[in-house]
Formats: structure tokens, sequence, C-alpha cells
């Protein structure tokens, strides 16, 4: 995830990111089926960036945006 030193907490990088979250639910308005910020938070979270290291918040914000709309919607319904 992101270097620690720069976010005290999950809460503080997840509020940082909260515009691009804003963005991609505005891109997806129409196939959004209840697909909410922190769905795509969490699919993130546990499917891309545990696996990296020294993530920067433009690389976050670009994952928020190009992340795979199917993909998300499965792991909700997979998830809820």
């Amino acid at each position: 995830m992101v270097k620690e030193m720069d976010y005290h907490t999950k809460e503080e990088l997840y509020q940082k990111l909260k515009g691009a979250f804003k963005v991609k639910l505005r891109l997806m308005q129409e196939n959004q089926n209840n697909i909410r910020e922190i769905d795509i938070w969490n699919y993130l979270k546990i499917n891309k960036w545990s696996k990296d290291k020294n993530l920067t918040i433009s690389e976050m914000v670009n994952d928020i945006i190009n992340v795979d709309y199917t993909k998300v919607y499965q792991f909700v319904n997979n998830n809820r």
C-alpha cells in the first residue's frame, strides 16, 4: 500500500481518495447497480493494492478511474 509515513490511517487515505471515487461513480452512472465508493475501495484494497508496494496517490487514483466495473460488481455480489 501507500507509504505509511504519508498517511497515518487507512481512513485518512480513503478520505484523500474520495474525489476519485465520486468521479468513477459518475462515469459508471448507467451501470452503477448500487455500487458505492467503499465497494471500489474494498475491491482495489484486496485485489490490487495489497500486492503493490510504495504506491503513490496518483497511481491509486489511476487505479480507481480505470477499475473494471464488471469485476467490482462481481466482487460486491460475492461479498455482500
